[in-house]
């Protein structure tokens, strides 16, 4: 089917959006948004010149599939290699921003975070006589938000 892969590029964009939007992770970040189509459109272009470089040098040549629109923006370069360097620009900065996250939130609950960097224990305080099973431990929805 013509343009199918430029249609599942979109759709897993949009997939991806959704998900950044819930999280706020990179555009939807509160001071991100800027930040993001900067970066993003930074790692788009070094990515898409050395696409271009690579098509000079002779090690991509041009494919033929049912699945490309045939849109070609240069020779060896279809309309679809832009749309994935942007999309992949993007799902790297999400990932990024998703492992920030959780990354805080793994050094605040070991006691490493700011917030709570007082409140730690010394290190010769005695152990905790809890038995592991009956830790409470934080939900999955927590750890993210």
């Amino acid at each position: 089917m013509r343009g199918a892969y430029l249609l599942c590029l979109l759709a897993a964009g949009a997939a991806v959006a959704l998900l950044d939007r819930r999280w706020r992770l990179a555009l939807w970040h509160p001071r991100g948004r800027a930040r993001t189509v900067a970066v993003g459109l930074a790692g788009a272009a070094l990515l898409l010149v050395w696409d271009v470089v690579a098509i000079d040098a002779g090690f991509y040549g041009r494919g033929d599939s049912a699945a490309l629109l045939g849109v070609w923006l240069a020779p060896h370069l279809p309309l679809e290699e832009v749309v994935f360097v942007v999309f992949f620009a993007y799902v790297t900065l999400v990932v990024a921003g998703a492992a920030d996250r959780l990354v805080a939130a793994a050094s605040s609950r070991a006691g490493h975070g700011d917030d709570e960097a007082d409140d730690a224990p010394p290190d010769d305080a005695p152990l905790d006589d809890t038995p592991l099973d009956e830790t409470p431990r934080p939900s999955r929805r927590a750890v993210l938000s």
